[in-house]
């Protein structure tokens, strides 16, 4: 059997990523705005009114692009979460 939660490339990632495409521009700038160095991954979720599996690969971009750095985490509850800044490119 697959397992096609794993990997790239799959059926579920082609479909979920067609999904994402129309709207992750809007959103890497509602969490540029929001990236403070203060507030964690989880805070800007909440913030957003969205879960945070809905918005982690946004962050994962914007490091990418080279547009924020992580800074730090922070623990909420029992998890921890990364916090990001702004660069200055």
């Amino acid at each position: 059997m697959n397992d096609l939660s794993r990997g790239r490339n799959n059926e579920n990632s082609i479909v979920a990523f067609q999904k994402v495409k129309v709207t992750r521009e809007s959103m890497w700038m509602k969490i540029l705005k929001l990236v403070d160095g203060l507030k964690s991954t989880y805070e800007i979720a909440n913030d957003l009114d969205l879960p945070i599996h809905k918005i982690s690969g946004r962050f994962s971009e914007l490091k990418a692009k080279h547009l924020i750095i992580q800074t730090g985490t922070k623990r909420i509850g029992n998890s921890q979460f990364a916090v990001f800044t702004k660069t200055s490119i």
